[in-house]
């Protein structure tokens, strides 16, 4: 086998393992990264269309977007301490991953919603009803997430 097919090899089965492992969180990731993508060159693009473009401005987006990984991270870090924590009790969860999930998608629509406001800036034609629909869902995921933090404190008074 030449040196090639070797590398070929080692990285599917690389990414093999990788996608087995992260599950539905692995599409999202590669979704969050593809719109993270898009949303900084449009919104570069409206930046030089409005003539605000500024190389500061445009360095804290790089940041910004490098410390999602930071927030993903610690969804997925809580995923893997609740699950770790269940198993170990004898409680099985049938999750992979939840709060990793929940922030890539919260992420995602962040994303989404900065894309069409760059692409209306931008000049672009927009139906109303997507971007209506966009953040309805965004509030749709952020009710989620307060439902499952809702801590019950009835029975402390008890």
């Amino acid at each position: 086998m030449d040196k090639y097919n070797v590398i070929k090899a080692v990285l599917s089965g690389a990414v093999a393992a990788v996608s087995a492992r992260l599950g539905i969180l692995g599409p999202m990731l590669l979704a969050l990264t593809g719109v993270m993508i898009v949303d900084y060159i449009t919104g570069m693009l409206a930046s030089k269309k409005e003539n605000s473009i500024s190389s500061q401005r445009g360095m804290w987006g790089i940041i910004k977007k490098m410390l999602y990984v930071v927030v993903v991270g610690v969804g997925m870090l809580m995923d893997w301490l609740i699950l770790t924590t269940a198993d170990s009790m004898g409680v099985h969860i049938p999750l992979a991953t939840f709060f990793g999930l929940l922030v890539a998608v919260w992420l995602i629509i962040n994303e989404l919603i900065s894309i069409l406001e760059n692409l209306t800036r931008l000049g672009t034609p927009m139906p109303a009803f997507l971007l209506t629909i966009v953040q309805h869902f965004k509030v749709v995921v952020e009710a989620k997430g307060d439902e499952l933090t809702n801590i019950d404190n009835k029975h402390e008074g008890e």
